[in-house]
Formats: C-alpha cells, sequence, structure tokens
C-alpha cells in the first residue's frame, strides 16, 4: 500500500505538471554534512564526485555555514564545540581551522548582515549564542550566551531553539522555539543583543524553520514583508505578515495550513514531522520537505505565494526517508534533498525557473551508503544532514 501511495504521488504531481525546461549543464561545487563526517562534492549535471573528507568520529555537523571563498563553519549537534574550516577552492579535505565552545546542541548558524556576527541556535540547550567572527583569520570568540526566557510546552519539556534567521531588515533575529511552541526576537541594535519579543503558537505546533517573503509592489520604507513557517509538531505552515514600529518586529498571522496539501495526506499524521522551508528569490515559490511521512518515501511540497497568501502547488517524492534539509542550487535551477534514511542519501532535482515546479524524478540519486561513514554503517538514520552549494 505504501508503494501504491507513493506511486500515485508522483503519477499525480507529474500529470499536473508540464516539462521543465532543459537547463545548460555546469559545475555545482557542494558541502554536505553527515554524522561524522564533511564531505565537499561537485555535481557535473550527471554524476556527483566526492571531493574531500573531513572525519571526525562522534561529531555531528548538522549545520554549515559558508563565507567565501574559503571560510566554512560547522556546528557539532552532539557537543558544545562550533568549528572553522578552510576549503581549497570548494574541493580537497576541509582544513580544520580551530574550535571554541560554547552551548551544547547548535543546530543552526547565521551571520549578521556585514558578517562580523554570527548566531547560533541551541536546540540541546535552549540557549542562542553570538559568535565575534570579525578577526580576519574568521576565528570564533563568544560574545554572549542567552538563555531563551519564558514557559516551555511540558509536553516538550525544555527550550528548543531551532533557527535564526536574519530579517529582512538586517537588524533583528527570528527564533522558531519547538519547545516554548512560541517565535522569538533577538535584537542586535548596537551590538547589545537581547530578546525584545515573542509570539505564542497553539500548544504542539513545535515551531521550526521558516522564511521571509518580500510582497510585490513596494520598496524601501514601502516594503511588505510576510513569514513563512513550518511547525514539526503539526506540520503546519503558518504565514505572518511582519511589521517595525520603534524597537519592536511585530507578527500577524494570516493563514495556517497543512504542509502536505490536501491530495497528498501522510499515512502516518501522528509521526508526520515538517521539516526545512526554502522560499525562493521570485519570492512567490516556498518549499517545505515533509519527514517521517509513513510512505515509502517522504516529499518537498510547493507553495505558492500572492496577494497575502499561500497556496498549495504540487509536490514530489524526496526519494528517500527523512529530508531534514535541502537548497536550491545558487541559479535556482536545481534542488539538492538530503535524506537521513532510505535509499537515496542525497537526490538533485530539476527546477523550472519560471513556473517553480521540480522534475517528479531526480536527475540523480546517490545511494545512502555511499555518504554515511563507514563506523556508522549499521546504524539507521545517519545519512545526509545537510546540502549547500557553495
Amino acid at each position: 500500500m505504501l508503494r501504491l501511495l507513493t506511486a500515485l504521488l508522483t503519477l499525480s504531481t507529474a500529470a499536473a505538471m508540464p516539462p521543465v525546461k532543459a537547463r545548460q549543464s555546469t559545475s555545482h561545487k557542494l558541502v554536505i554534512g553527515t554524522p561524522f563526517q564533511i564531505l565537499t562534492a561537485v555535481f557535473d549535471g550527471s554524476k556527483l564526485s566526492i571531493t574531500g573528507n573531513h572525519t571526525a568520529a562522534g561529531t555531528a555537523p548538522s549545520w554549515l555555514l559558508y563565507n567565501g571563498p574559503d571560510r566554512l563553519y560547522a556546528v557539532n549537534e552532539n557537543a558544545n564545540d562550533t568549528s572553522l574550516f578552510k576549503l581549497e577552492c570548494g574541493s580537497g579535505d576541509p582544513a580544520f581551522q580551530s574550535a571554541s565552545n560554547g552551548s551544547s546542541g547548535v543546530v543552526f548558524l547565521e551571520f549578521n548582515a556585514d558578517k562580523t556576527r554570527m548566531v547560533g541556535a541551541a536546540y540541546g540547550s535552549g540557549m542562542v549564542d553570538v559568535w565575534d567572527v570579525a578577526d580576519s583569520d574568521g576565528s570564533l570568540k563568544l560574545r554572549t550566551a542567552i538563555a531563551v526566557p519564558g514557559p516551555t510546552n511540558p509536553a516538550q519539556g525544555a527550550h528548543h531553539p531551532h533557527q535564526a534567521l536574519l530579517d529582512p531588515t538586517g537588524r533583528y533575529f527570528v527564533i522558531p522555539d519547538l519547545g516554548a511552541d512560541a517565535i522569538y526576537v533577538l535584537d542586535s541594535k548596537d551590538d547589545a543583543w537581547a530578546i525584545s519579543s515573542a509570539v505564542s503558537l497553539p500548544a504542539g505546533t513545535g515551531p521550526r524553520h521558516g522564511g521571509f517573503i518580500k510582497a510585490a509592489g513596494g520598496d524601501g520604507d514601502d516594503a511588505r514583508y510576510y513569514y513563512a513557517m513550518a511547525s514539526e509538531l503539526s506540520s503546519e505552515l503558518f504565514l505572518f505578515e511582519l511589521s517595525y514600529a520603534g524597537d519592536q518586529m511585530s507578527f500577524k498571522e494570516v493563514q495556517r495550513q497543512s504542509t502536505y496539501g490536501a491530495a497528498f495526506p501522510p499515512a502516518n499524521a501522528s509521526a508526520a514531522a515538517a521539516g526545512e522551508v526554502v522560499v525562493a528569490t521570485n519570492n512567490r515559490d516556498v518549499y517545505v520537505s515533509n519527514r517521517l511521512s509513513g510512505n515509502a518515501t517522504d516529499s518537498i511540497a510547493r507553495f505558492t505565494f500572492a496577494d497575502g497568501a499561500l497556496s498549495f502547488a504540487d509536490t514530489v517524492s524526496s526519494a528517500g526517508i527523512l529530508p531534514r534539509m535541502f537548497s536550491l542550487s545558487a541559479d535556482e535551477s536545481l534542488a539538492f534533498v538530503a535524506n537521513q534514511a532510505g535509499d537515496a542519501g542525497l537526490a538533485v532535482y530539476e527546477r523550472d525557473t519560471d513556473s517553480g515546479r521540480l522534475t517528479p524524478d531526480p536527475v540523480l540519486t546517490v545511494p545512502q551508503q555511499s555518504l554515511v561513514a563507514p563506523a556508522l554503517a549499521a546504524t539507521p538514520s545517519m545519512g545526509p544532514q545537510f546540502v549547500l552549494e557553495i
């Protein structure tokens, strides 16, 4: 039955889609994070070649942050260290430079506007770290560690900040907290770094990741922005209209819907867990990864933004299980999907840059076993957690 559901999903989606425009082949340099490993790779349009591998047993580089031309920062979700690596022309083994200790269980990193500060969301300890990375060598100096304030949902047990995303003004960082069913705002003004406001969400929502959308028709002071956020525990996509007044950033909820779309529900709704959110630069296409659906494979759903609302458009199989993270190529002609389990550890889809549609079938899948650290070959769900073109 699960295989049938997946087949129907693929056929139904494919039938609704016109062919994706052919793209010119080009080389894409990638960084991939898996338990114990940071890999560099090149996708040439038809095959993926691993060009470098840094292995450190026990580490979990589940989020990487690139600062060109050659710096790469890596979390260690299993401990409290954040590391700096040097990349040689985007290939070769990532060369470890230094590491510094902060809060434990960091799962996301983000620069401020001028890349002199770096913010880390520490899911494992309920903290938010602010690093000074202004030195010429990019080394990390912990400026402050902020405890997320306020009550938590007893069912979730503790604060779990999952992301710290710089807002369109370049001043605020938006922090979804899965453990508190809340969104926090971190104000970076004058390098003071303080939680300035919070937005409460329904109990059991589990805010995870989001992205910003700029509405058409306004610039400068007349620009209007929205924030689309996926909730892990309820597998919903929220849309908030943003406003700014004085020293406050405010959220007005305008929409809430399933991340699956009515035609493609999960087979196991109680386990389903939304993952990543990606907003294309056209400020129209919004993509969400759906995990633990109970189907033979999980999925990537696409929504379109228009007139202050999001509409479900279509969905494709992720070609694997647990697509924790995915990203678009620099030219947005491809989507790279990292599956932690299932047959395909990495799947590459063509994206029509006009329509926003992904091809129903990937143009490349990379077997899970070729990406998992040898020491973890017998351990389930040890596939890629992160992939990004650099």
